[in-house]
């Protein structure tokens, strides 16, 4: 009997980007991120790197990992990030593993920097025709920071379903 893993690696991929809109919708609804969604992603990450056509460096996707854990570990005991934030970029970390961590992190900061922007100027607004003596709380605007997080880990798996993208001439 012939197996088709490239199509059980597909539906991986394709259940990875579920978890990761779900994720992202729950930050922008609630601003929690479910430590479930976290740990299904780094199960399905097990089975991406089982079903693979390439073989998985594990070793080096798990020092991304841990290093992705660690440094949000510093930012949120500073409390520059959640906590949720950190176990998803983390999560989405060991996908991305070390040839694509670069671009995951970049897409990320991009897409948060646009989303602060964004919900910053629309809280000022805001606040601005609510309190005209120029006291805002536009600078206390939680920002759900997941949808960015998310959006990285969407275009990281967007270039793990193409590894034709990555490969060096």
């Amino acid at each position: 009997m012939y197996v088709d893993l490239a199509l059980y690696n597909n539906i991986v991929l394709i259940l990875a980007a579920f978890v990761m809109v779900l994720a992202a919708l729950s930050d922008a609804m609630r601003f929690r991120i479910p430590n479930l969604a976290c740990l299904i992603l780094m199960v399905m990450f097990l089975l991406f790197g089982l079903t693979s056509a390439t073989p998985i460096p594990w070793l080096e996707h798990l020092q991304v990992f841990a290093l992705i854990l660690g440094v949000g570990y510093i930012l949120y005991l500073k409390k520059w990030a959640g906590a949720g934030d950190v176990k998803l970029i983390a999560a989405i970390g060991l996908w991305a593993g070390p040839s694509l961590w670069g671009p995951f992190l970049f897409i990320t900061a991009i897409s948060g920097g646009i989303l602060a922007l964004g919900i910053g100027a629309l809280a000022f607004f805001k606040g601005r025709a609510s309190s005209p003596k120029g006291k805002h709380a536009w600078t206390k605007t939680p920002i759900p920071y997941g949808v960015a997080i998310a959006l990285g880990g969407l275009c990281t798996l967007a270039l793990l379903s193409h590894p034709e993208l990555l490969a060096r001439s």
